[in-house]
């Protein structure tokens, strides 16, 4: 009896404390006229993304919807760290832009010692590390280097219509789980662009490079995020552990394919249009932006600020090099397939649409007169981009995005309200949340790529309408993301109906998960050859 009296009291007094530290919390916030959320329990919240009851997208909306009044920014804590979710387009820009400078990184969860490929990428990196990587990288991106890249992702559309073909003609109509089929096609793109392998991952589903990828780009789950619990409070202890975010055997094979493959190149001289020798050019200090480039890859594309556009002497290791290859591997297995999976989705379900794609593609196949579909020509297809940019509207690739403090420093945080900020505060640009307002963009939950139409774009705030993110930081890959996005859509909509069955979901509804944005039955679409 003594020990349940006594189990009792130890509850009660962790509650107490609990409570006390909530209130002294919100009271923190409050004092500097900041609203906050209502009080939720930090391990709640984790006990509720562990056991799937409650997903990053769903506690992003909470927070962002929650407070009424509709405040430029909300604070609300995280553990220990106080962070400030921006909700005000012009705060967004001043922070995101304007104070750059202060707001440079993202938070310093993972570092090269706990992994040494994802703490080494692009991704990850800080402070003049972050910045000469990102002036090494920028000229790999270019409309230019895009253009070379092209006839690869081509290719690749080509060798999926023929395999689909194929398959209808041996086999009948055939339904497909989009996102798998897609992530497929995602990665022999990633291959062949970024590694200069070719392989058939439709027809050799067990193909060793596909399913290394797969392992390695795999971010959802309880296991990974229990790595990046460790990491976030026992950081020390994941070092001295061994705790890797990426599996030892698939980052192995995965370094030996790329050093493998640079030696290859130095030895035999073999010139390639690909990221590889993008990389390598860059580690020889031979790769510049030349000539400013004007041309936009779409409505969504980021362009590059003033630091990716300044010249790097910084002489970078083998394994900085890999690192980057590998954030590139991450970016078009799981984002890029995700982004295509859903834009299939809505055309599927919305034959109107589809009918108005498929004309626009059709007319531009016409045109080429049996020749391949070119860069220019997937830059010419407005109305295609008009559904990519609302696919990317409604999916965003990331949910949320992040930038801490770099120093102690005083700033107006809205209409001439300042803030202390210390070292380390966070704050937070909701990225979903934004695409999903109504007061941003009316009937958000309505697929309809007539706002990115010429007569209305001009009404969408860019600084609320962000995919690829916002201000110096943002996505390096907008341009290759979206030539990927219409090559592979252009070769489907010209070969293939698009229908939804029995087991296609509608409205569709997201996987509660901390990662990327994942439908919760996946995506079912029946491909009928045109």
């Amino acid at each position: 009896m003594i020990w349940l009296v006594l189990l009792i009291a130890i509850v009660a007094l962790f509650f107490h404390i609990m409570s006390k530290k909530e209130k002294e919390k919100r009271a923190f916030f409050e004092s500097k006229g900041i609203r906050v959320n209502n009080p939720k329990y930090f391990l709640v919240t984790m006990y509720k993304l562990i056991t799937g009851q409650m997903g990053i997208v769903e506690m992003i909306q909470q927070i962002y919807n929650e407070v009424q009044g509709d405040p430029k920014v909300v604070g609300f804590w995280d553990g220990n760290t106080p962070i400030i979710m921006l909700k005000d387009p012009d705060v967004v820009k001043n922070f995101a832009v304007k104070e750059f400078e202060h707001f440079q990184d993202r938070r310093d969860f993972i570092s090269e010692e706990m992994d040494p490929l994802f703490g080494n990428s692009l991704f990850v990196l800080r402070e003049q590390k972050w910045r000469d990587m990102r002036s090494t990288l920028s000229p790999a991106f270019t409309g230019s280097k895009m253009r070379l890249m092209c006839d690869l992702i081509v290719e690749i559309g080509e060798q999926m219509v023929e395999f689909l073909q194929k398959e209808a003609k041996d086999k009948g109509l055939q339904t497909h789980e989009m996102k798998q089929l897609l992530s497929q096609v995602s990665h022999d793109v990633i291959a062949t662009c970024a590694f200069g392998i070719k392989v058939d991952s439709l027809k050799h589903k067990d193909n060793e490079v596909y399913l290394a990828g797969k392992v390695l780009s795999n971010f959802n789950g309880v296991r990974t995020l229990i790595k990046f619990l460790l990491y976030k409070f026992f950081p020390k202890l994941t070092v001295a552990f061994g705790i890797h975010l990426s599996p030892p055997k698939e980052t192995k094979f995965f370094r030996s394919l790329v050093t493998d493959s640079m030696k290859l190149r130095d030895q035999q001289h073999i010139v390639r249009p690909d990221m590889i020798h993008l990389l390598m050019e860059a580690q020889k200090g031979k790769l510049n932006h030349g000539t400013s480039e004007k041309d936009s890859a779409g409505f969504a594309t980021v362009d590059e600020s003033s630091v990716g556009l300044k010249k790097s002497d910084r002489i970078w290791t083998e394994t900085e090099i890999v690192a980057q290859c590998f954030l590139f591997l991450l970016a078009g297995f799981e984002s890029i397939s995700a982004s295509l999976s859903f834009v299939v989705y809505e055309i599927g379900v919305n034959p109107e649409i589809q009918n108005k794609v498929y004309e626009e593609v059709k007319s531009v196949n016409d045109e080429l007169k049996g020749e391949r579909i070119t860069y220019e020509k997937l830059q010419k297809m407005k109305y295609l981009d008009m559904v990519i940019s609302e696919a990317l509207r409604m999916y965003p690739p990331t949910a949320v995005v992040d930038r801490e403090c770099n120093k102690d420093i005083t700033l107006n945080l809205y209409d001439d309200m300042e803030f202390d900020f210390k070292k380390d505060y966070v704050i937070w640009i909701p990225i979903y949340a934004f695409h999903r307002d109504p007061k941003y963009f009316p009937y958000p939950e309505k697929f309809d790529p007539e706002r990115f139409s010429d007569e209305n774009k001009h009404l969408i705030n860019p600084s609320v309408y962000v995919p690829f993110g916002i201000g110096p930081r943002n996505c390096i890959g907008s341009r290759f993301a979206l030539m990927e996005l219409k090559s592979i859509i252009y070769y489907l909509i010209l070969n293939f109906k698009l229908e939804p069955t029995e087991k296609t979901q509608i409205p569709l509804k997201m996987l509660k998960s901390f990662g990327t944005l994942e439908s919760e039955r996946g995506i079912h679409l029946q491909l009928r050859p045109r």
